[in-house]
This record gives structure tokens, C-alpha cells and sequence, in this order.
């Protein structure tokens, strides 16, 4: 099995913390690829070129769901992501997975140069991201003990990552004191903290 990633990419993170827990980390080879460019090898296994692609074989998956599943078929250790027919479960994965998803958009605006950023959409994000931040502070149960690590924790996870790394709310750990106790709880787990996004793997975004 192939993973092709970049070290920075939230959606790619959950995979890998994903391949450890399923402990099928030996058997996965990560190629990191330098995205927007001509050369990115993924454009010719899938035309869109994101990442994270995990090929296997005639395998080739997409989207970190399906691959954080496929990981957790393949070691056979109790699943990450939720069966379809637990609904309670899907729709939490999915609010954690939309989350992400918004920290994902500011971040990416916030690294555009400051004369074309666009303020609506700062707005948008900031207002989105602490809406479900007030929410999530409310009804987040802080670990005792070993924290469980499912698709819907690892979405979380890796948004707060994101946000911390981009600087993109300073207030955030003041503001919502239960989050910030919850991805303390988090943050100290050994592939969570290894796999955090780091200064060195930043490529300048242009467009």
C-alpha cells in the first residue's frame, strides 16, 4: 500500500494516525508530493491531484473516510469509522468532518497574500469555527485515561491542530477552556504528536 501525502495535509494526518492504530503502519509506504505542480505524481492516478490518495493494487481511494476505513479493514483491529447504520455515530463523524473542513478553508485563505485575501470569506470562517467551538465546549466529555481515538476524535484533533499551527483564533484556549483540556488530553498521545503539522513542511500558496 501507497499513501501519498504532504505533512501538513489535516485529511492525510488522520490516515496516518489511522495506519499506526491499526497497526498497519509496516505495510504502507508514504510518498510526499509537492501539490499544485505539473510534476505531482498523483495528477496521473487521479486527475484532481489531492491528497490523500492511497493506492492498493486496482485500489486507488480519495477521500479520507474510505481510506481511514480501508486501513481499518486491512489491520482488523477495532474500527475508527463509524458502520453505516449507526446513525448517531455517522452524523457526529460528520459534524467533526465539517468542522475540519472550515478550519481547512481559513487556513488556506489566511495563507493567501494579505492584498487578495478575501475578508467575507475570514468572516465566514471565524464565525462558523466558533459556533462549533461554544457547542463543542459544552458537550465534549474530557478523557480520563486513555483516550479514545475514532474518525470522529481524530477529525476534532486535527482542526485543533490546524488552528493552533495557523494561529488562526489566539483566543481559543481562554475562550473554550473544555476544548482546550480535551486536545491537552489529545496532544500527548505519541502518533498525535508525531504526526502534527510542522514549520518545515510549509510550501507557499499562490493561488
Amino acid at each position: 500500500m501507497k499513501l501519498y501525502y504532504t505533512p501538513n495535509s489535516p485529511y492525510a494526518r488522520m490516515c496516518r494516525i489511522t495506519a499506526e492504530l491499526a497497526g498497519v503502519n509496516n505495510d504502507l509506504e508514504l510518498e510526499w508530493v509537492t501539490l499544485r505542480s505539473p510534476d505531482n505524481p498523483v495528477i496521473a492516478l487521479s486527475p484532481l491531484g489531492r491528497v490523500p490518495l492511497l493506492v492498493d493494487g486496482d485500489v486507488m481511494l480519495t477521500e479520507a473516510r474510505h481510506i481511514c476505513a480501508y486501513l481499518d479493514e486491512k489491520g482488523g483491529k477495532s474500527p475508527t469509522v463509524a458502520v453505516y447504520g449507526d446513525w448517531q455515530a455517522l452524523s457526529s463523524e460528520a459534524e467533526a468532518l465539517a468542522f475540519l473542513d472550515a478550519v481547512t478553508v481559513w487556513s488556506r485563505e489566511v495563507r493567501r497574500g494579505q492584498d487578495v485575501q478575501s475578508d467575507f470569506l475570514l468572516e465566514v470562517a471565524d464565525e462558523q469555527v466558533r459556533r462549533e467551538l461554544a457547542h463543542i465546549d459544552k458537550t465534549l466529555s474530557v478523557p480520563a485515561g486513555d483516550p479514545p481515538l475514532t474518525f470522529e476524535t481524530i477529525s476534532l484533533l486535527t482542526a485543533l491542530g490546524m488552528m493552533r499551527f495557523y494561529e488562526l483564533m489566539p483566543d481559543w484556549r481562554e475562550t473554550y477552556p473544555n476544548v482546550a483540556a480535551w486536545s491537552d488530553a489529545y496532544d500527548v498521545i505519541p502518533i498525535v504528536a508525531s504526526t502534527a503539522p510542522r514549520a518545515d513542511a510549509l510550501r507557499p500558496l499562490v493561488r
